[in-house]
């Protein structure tokens, strides 16, 4: 019997880059936004007991753990506002002295002095807790309907069931046929519900579609029947389209008449919903104000206010000093202390890079804080990303879903970063933003019974050194808002 044994060893070698949890906390706490970072705060201090909310007037532990050369990020951001933003070398030089990565690896825990300020927690507070609650559309309807049936509560009731079948916009999201059998009701009961709902303000709620919706307005105006009615009634698609010698062929009016009642039903609100709904923009928080000092010069000031301020609880600190403390009780306090002392360090890094990138935002961009965004230069994070020593997405991270308040307006912090177009003539970059704006300004100035169409405007743009194809303009005017130039055309 011969027995043959074969053996195959097969080797592979895989790199991974793995992270640690205090790296993965340090890029999470990076790209939070100011109330992600709250909530992160929050929840590490329910769960760390050397960790504590700094209340104003309280003391601060300051831990100088590790002395030597290092500087804290505070130290750091200090010395790079003494440079006053002036945008010589010493700038980009201070930028990259001692300017740690994200990634911890070099983790030394530092505590950093934190100055609790009475007015600064106000403030605050006042950022997260002055946001009055906006009443709902259903709450608003709910007022109005308990009104109008005058104690039929079925009625009520089912007006209120139709109300939770409006979307933000004030439309009904199902017919009155679905509603009835989800309901097992005759479909008569929920006609009447929606004639109801029909009857309250704003006007123009409860309607299945736009063309319902507009004439609703017009009805509880006294406008039925008028011009502006029977275009609504029966000629809202060719409206839509700018055909208005057509239009008053068809409701036999002159041109006149016909301007007058599209004017009329530009008036009209097409969501009607949207006046009171709970959807609304949220409240924008600045993170970082640029602003002009005394002496005409460009600074930067961190919103550190908006950020709860937490520290090293001493008590529980000292009793790692404690002798008698069992052996379990000082590795769990170790352990916390490593993790408050992480998360402390991952708060300053987040300050800090946020800050390092706004100075050099203000190098760059100068002109736009003058001037707007016609001035605004084309920029791409891999170009502060060079000078920071960073990683492009440890850039794209930190200024995501943040914002600085400038002397032109509150702005996200991509607002800064856009491609851009070499000047053929003058040899200049022209960033795509900016472009944008020449091409509003274009249409703005040009003969409305004669609308440029994008070929011409492209045509001007090159004139002008600017090269910008015919399916980009459409697509700059498209972001602008604007119409085609067949729907901007006055008759």
């Amino acid at each position: 019997m011969q027995l043959n044994v074969s053996q195959n060893l097969n080797t592979s070698q895989r790199q991974e880059l793995t992270m640690a949890p205090q790296q993965i906390q340090a890029l999470a706490i990076l790209q939070a936004d100011v109330q992600e970072l709250e909530q992160r705060i929050a929840q590490e201090v329910a769960v760390n007991p050397l960790l504590e909310f700094v209340t104003p007037g309280q003391e601060v532990l300051e831990a100088d753990l590790h002395a030597g050369d290092r500087r804290s990020p505070e130290e750091i951001t200090e010395d790079l506002r003494a440079q006053m933003i002036e945008g010589d070398e010493s700038l980009s030089e201070a930028l990259q002295e001692d300017f740690s990565e994200l990634y911890l690896d070099n983790y030394l825990g530092e505590l950093y002095r934190r100055r609790p300020d009475a007015e600064a927690e106000e403030r605050r507070k006042y950022f997260f807790d002055s946001a009055v609650a906006e009443t709902s559309l259903q709450d608003y309807l709910e007022a109005q309907i308990r009104e109008a049936v005058a104690g039929d509560q079925q009625l009520f009731a089912l007006c209120l069931e139709v109300v939770g079948n409006l979307d933000d916009a004030g439309y009904l999201r199902s017919s009155a046929a679905e509603m009835a059998r989800q309901l097992e009701l005759p479909e008569e009961e929920i006609a009447k519900a929606i004639a109801l709902l029909q009857s309250l303000e704003p006007a123009g709620l409860a309607a299945r579609d736009l063309r319902e919706c507009l004439l609703l307005q017009l009805e509880r105006n006294g406008e039925k029947g008028s011009i502006a009615w029977d275009i609504v009634d029966r000629h809202l698609e060719d409206l839509a389209r700018n055909r208005l010698p057509l239009i008053a062929k068809e409701v036999d009016a002159d041109l006149d008449e016909v301007k007058e009642a599209q004017a009329r039903i530009q008036q009209l609100s097409p969501k009607p919903g949207l006046a009171l709904s709970s959807a609304t923009a949220p409240v924008i928080i600045p993170d970082v104000y640029i602003e002009k000092n005394a002496d005409a010069q460009w600074t930067v000031r961190m919103n550190n206010e908006i950020i709860p301020r937490v520290a090293i609880n001493q008590e529980y600190l000292d009793k790692l000093n404690d002798p008698a403390l069992p052996a379990a009780d000082r590795h769990f306090l170790r352990d916390k202390q490593q993790a408050a002392n992480q998360l402390l360090w991952a708060i300053d890094q987040r300050q800090s890079t946020l800050e390092k990138i706004t100075i050099l935002l203000v190098n760059f961009q100068r002109e736009f804080l003058e001037h707007g965004d016609s001035h605004l230069r084309p920029l791409v994070m891999a170009t502060l990303a060079d000078t920071l020593g960073l990683h492009e997405t440890t850039i794209s991270r930190a200024i995501a879903n943040k914002y600085v308040s400038t002397p032109m307006g509150v702005f996200p912090f991509k607002h800064f970063f856009t491609t851009g177009y070499s000047n053929a003539d003058s040899g200049e970059e022209v960033s795509s933003r900016a472009v944008r704006q020449r091409i509003a300004a274009l249409i703005q100035q040009e003969n409305p019974r004669k609308p440029l169409s994008d070929q011409k405007i492209s045509q001007l743009l090159q004139a002008e050194g600017l090269t910008v194809a015919r399916r980009t303009v459409a697509k700059y005017r498209d972001e602008e808002n604007i119409p085609a130039a067949s729907l901007r055309r006055q008759h």
